[in-house]
């Protein structure tokens, strides 16, 4: 009996056991990034459909990654049901550019790694577990794939070429999607498909249902709105945002109405031109009964309201972008000048004063609203602008008599002020509420402009001002994407942004990459350590300028060209951080100040692009300074020979008032002139003492032979 129970106990145990499925863990790396949008979806997901036929109970931890980590998510497989898993893999979005360093795998049995392999960092981790590598796009990194594959001792699966179960033999489908403009979801929209006559309407929540062909067009009419028609994509979602006006959408050119002529506060323009909302009040509509500026301008821009006892400076906007606890106000600049703003956060309440201002007085005022429209003002003009223009403040601008100083030329403002960028994507994405939305509008946008560099470089500005350096970062990486002929000129602007949105991990990465691509360019080291220092990583710019200093970097020809500039850096470097420095490495030529009231470094990202820098002093006073093979033969040959385009200029505390620095842009000696060149701009105000600031800006260079301003600066 005592056996029988053992052997009882023996086979229940062995059930138990037996009854426990081991559980294999298995990583799935899926590559989000720009190209990836290229993947053939259907071929990836029926070999995931054979491998969990095979592996029926397994852990997933999904890493969705392109230029960060996106997702990471873990999935239960049991008996082969990963629907939950597929539908995540289905909504992905593709933005970004692929970086593997971001990668951390825990404990795992295998590792799935669905990517196209193309990367500038060609460095792929360790991972301690086996690797099997999948792709199904059209183009790939063939020989890297190969590589790492190899390496983990497994295979390269190749999917670009096996047709897909799920591909569909008709050239017609269901087209859903959703119709929308500015308010809110649009109903009665008449949708035509062209290629089978086919028609619908949208219901009352904006949605439409339409068969069409496969890169077909469909029509979207609605009275009072543009015209849009659309290509018919690979995807089965249509989404279309209607506007007034005449914009450029998705694939087409709509006909252009006569010009609409408004006063926007620096000049009459086109309305078509501007690219934001704008409202302009003219002086001669301003009623004479109104004794105060304030009920001069109440009730005459849409969304602006002003209290009865208010002052016009406690005027609210559309409101889109206060916080209860922050300033919900908007700013008055009058004749150009920002008056001192009214403040509502909580505890301060302070209020401003715009009684000076005579309404008989004024010419005109104008309402400036979205985020574009308020750049230039940052974060003051965050809630709105009203730009009052007075008739004595406009007249005796123009009649003022010029001081003559010198023997130079008289400076005459020759000068078209652009402020906004007047680009149609800019135009289209500045009319968005919200930062989902404007995302939603960017990916749409990618399809026409998405090989464009000047593209991301636009939109990646017009979200830094949503605050969201995430999203900032990911657009700018798609540059990455589309530079795979290793274009050097665009690496360098890349690098130029990331500098003028102080994201310097990304910058230093971006010159690393730059100097192993061209160890010969001599610029790329100073630019790494100035990188470095303002990502507080001193000792590795004391490193890199030490090695400058004593001509270990064997590849550069010479450092000579801009010897002088890496000298007052390396004194800065050592003035503001000295205490975190190696003391014993330091040269004894460093430790004297490089101090200046005002330093101005122009870096162009073509070296030996050809312009001329006009220089206007307070007192309307100019000189130019030539960068052309023309006037500068023997400097060209330094620059191109030594790898570096860059001038560097001081201003004194004595010389007050302000500057413009004019371009006018000739294009390249060599290279692509069919690309813009950009210039960076960078001021520095105190430079070498504790207060220093600094701010960088990039400009681009896009038209020839036509002079922009490029810099005004207030001494």
């Amino acid at each position: 009996m005592k056996k029988y129970l053992l052997l009882l106990t023996a086979i229940s145990i062995f059930h138990s056991v037996s009854s426990q499925e081991i559980i294999k863990k298995v990583t799935l790396l899926w590559d989000t990034s720009y190209s990836m949008i290229d993947r053939n979806l259907d071929n990836d997901l029926d070999y995931l459909n054979e491998y969990f036929s095979e592996n029926l109970n397994t852990q997933v931890t999904l890493v969705k990654f392109s230029n960060d980590i996106i997702l990471n998510q873990t999935y239960s497989i049991k008996n082969s049901n990963w629907l939950e898993l597929k539908k995540e893999l289905q909504i992905t979005t593709y933005d970004g550019s692929t970086n593997y360093n971001k990668i951390k795998t825990t404990k795992t049995d295998e590792v799935l790694l669905f990517s196209d392999g193309y990367t500038y960092d060609s460095k792929f981790p360790k991972l301690n577990a086996s690797l099997i590598v999948i792709s199904s796009n059209k183009e790939y990194n063939t020989d890297f794939l190969k590589t790492i594959a190899k390496a983990s001792k497994k295979e390269f699966v190749n999917l670009r070429t096996i047709q897909s179960n799920n591909s569909k033999a008709s050239k017609f489908k269901t087209i859903n999607g959703r119709v929308s403009d500015e308010n809110g979801y649009l109903s009665d929209v008449t949708v035509i498909s062209r290629d089978n006559n086919l028609q619908t309407i949208t219901d009352s929540l904006g949605n439409f249902s339409i068969e069409a062909q496969n890169r077909g067009i469909l029509e979207f009419r609605y009275i009072g709105k543009n015209t849009i028609l659309s290509r018919v994509s690979e995807s089965t979602v249509k989404n279309i945002y209607m506007t007034d006006g005449n914009m450029i959408l998705d694939e087409v050119v709509l006909e252009n109405k006569k010009e609409e002529i408004i006063d926007n506060g620096y000049g009459k323009l086109d309305k078509k031109r501007l690219g934001y909302s704008v409202e302009t009040l003219a002086g001669d509509k301003i009623i004479p009964s109104n004794t105060n500026v304030k009920d001069a301008v109440a009730g005459k821009f849409s969304g602006v309201r002003i209290g009865a006892n208010d002052d016009l400076t406690q005027f609210v906007g559309r409101g889109r972008y206060t916080t209860i606890l922050g300033n919900q106000y908007g700013l008055v600049v009058v004749d150009g000048l920002a008056i001192k703003q009214s403040d509502s956060s909580m505890g301060v309440g302070f209020i401003a004063d715009t009684g000076f201002i005579n309404p008989e007085n004024i010419e005109s005022v104008t309402y400036l609203k979205g985020l574009a429209a308020t750049n230039i003002y940052g974060t003051e003009g965050r809630n709105g602008v009203l730009l009052i223009k007075t008739k004595t403040g406009s007249s005796s601008f123009k009649k003022k008599k010029k001081r003559q100083l010198g023997n130079t030329p008289t400076y005459i403002n020759d000068i078209e002020i652009e402020e906004i960028i007047d680009k149609p994507y800019i135009k289209e994405i500045s009319q968005t509420t919200t930062i989902e939305e404007a995302y939603k509008i960017y990916l749409s946008q990618r399809k026409l402009y998405g090989k464009d560099v000047s593209f991301f470089f636009d939109i990646a500005s017009y979200f830094k001002n949503w605050n969201n350096p995430y999203l900032v970062k990911r657009i700018l990486s798609n540059v990455l994407e589309i530079n795979k002929k290793l274009n050097l000129e665009i690496l360098r602007v890349l690098a130029y942004k990331y500098d003028e949105f102080e994201m310097f991990e990304e910058s230093i990465n971006v010159y690393e990459q730059l100097i192993s691509f061209e160890p010969s360019e001599s610029q790329s080291y100073r630019n790494l350590a100035l990188s470095y220092q303002f990502n507080k990583q001193f000792r590795e710019a004391q490193e890199i300028y030490n090695k400058i200093h004593n001509n270990q970097y064997s590849e550069v020809n010479s450092f000579n060209g801009l010897k002088q500039t890496i000298n007052a850096e390396y004194k800065n470097l050592i003035a503001l951080h000295n205490s975190t420095l190696l003391a014993t490495n330091i040269p004894e030529f460093y430790k004297k100040k490089a101090e200046y009231d005002t330093r101005i470094i122009f870096e162009w990202s073509h070296f030996d692009a050809e312009f001329d820098l006009q220089i206007v002093n307070p007192q309307k006073r100019y000189f130019t300074w030539s960068h052309t093979q023309k006037e500068e033969a023997s400097r060209f040959i330094k620059e191109t020979s030594q790898g570096y385009g860059l001038e560097e200029f001081f201003i004194t505390k004595k010389d007050k008032g302000e500057w413009l620095f004019n371009l006018t842009y000739y294009g390249k000696k060599t290279g692509d002139n069919s690309m813009p060149s950009f210039v960076k701009v960078t001021v520095y105000s105190n430079f070498g003492k504790p207060n220093q600031t600094k701010k960088v800006t990039v400009k681009e260079l896009n038209d020839l032979n036509k002079k922009e301003s490029i810099l005004k600066l207030e001494i």
